[in-house]
């Protein structure tokens, strides 16, 4: 009995002695331990490479954007300029019929009098008309319609010589056709803000508000509907004036038109 109690006093004394040498461990710094502490993480230099690459395509996708929103504005303008083209083509085959019209009146009226006297008369009429649009102050295009005017002018004089009357008016009517292109409004220099001479059809692409004036901060008169059929009148760079069949007009983005032809 007295050798169990020993023994149980010895195997609590290693116990202790165990847990006191534990807890001084702890306390000890880690060179007296011998272990080595855990190392910080070392930055991996490719994490800063894609940071730099990401905000690299960042910046190039903000210029594409840019760059796009550009050539739309670029290929709207030239939209409405061939939509100006268009309109200007169809007052000059307006004015060439009239002009073919007029030569048919002048080749009957010599046909039933064959008179000298009345082709010498409209020589001079003409000659008077064409000086006074060369004292005027003209633009290249006039200044060449003008050209074309005198050049038919002489001809003209050169039949009346050799006593050609009909041939004379007819050449005097193409003359006049020029005088007559150069006088028109539709004949001057396009510009960005040029109207159309000849209304030009369009059609709505999307829902669309008509403005009172060629701005976003003008107030909207009304919309019109995706499909809506107007005919355009004026423009001011990318605001065109349009008209409806009722006869209402205002300002749209011709972003919202498309043009027909």
């Amino acid at each position: 009995m007295i050798r169990s109690n020993h023994a149980i006093r010895i195997t609590i004394m290693l116990v202790v002695s165990m847990a006191l040498a534990g807890c001084a461990n702890l306390h000890k710094k880690p060179e007296e331990t011998g272990k080595c502490p855990p190392q910080p993480l070392e930055a991996d230099p490719r994490l800063g490479v894609a940071q730099q690459e990401i905000a690299d395509l960042k910046n190039h996708i903000t210029s594409l954007e840019s760059e796009i929103s550009v050539q739309a504005r670029q290929s709207q303008e030239l939209q409405l300029q061939l939509a100006e083209q268009h309109s200007r083509n169809q007052q000059l085959q307006h004015l060439r019929e009239q002009a073919v019209q007029e030569v048919v009146r002048a080749k009957a009226r010599l046909r039933s009098r064959h008179s000298r006297a009345e082709t010498v008369a409209n020589l001079a009429e003409l000659k008077l008309e064409l000086k006074n649009a060369e004292s005027k102050k003209l633009d290249n295009r006039q200044q060449n319609l003008v050209r074309r005017a005198r050049h038919y002018l002489s001809v003209s004089e050169t039949a009346l010589e050799e006593n050609n009357y009909e041939g004379s008016s007819y050449l005097m009517g193409q003359a006049r056709q020029y005088l007559v292109q150069m006088k028109s409004p539709g004949s001057d220099k396009i510009t960005s803000d040029s109207s159309f001479p000849v209304p030009v059809t369009m059609k709505t692409r999307k829902l669309c508000n008509v403005r009172k004036e060629a701005s976003l901060k003008s107030k909207v008169l009304f919309q019109l509907t995706p499909g809506s059929e107007v005919s355009a009148i004026d423009r001011k760079g990318l605001w065109v004036k349009i008209k409806t069949p009722e006869n209402q007009t205002g300002w749209a983005h011709f972003s919202l038109l498309n043009v027909r032809y």
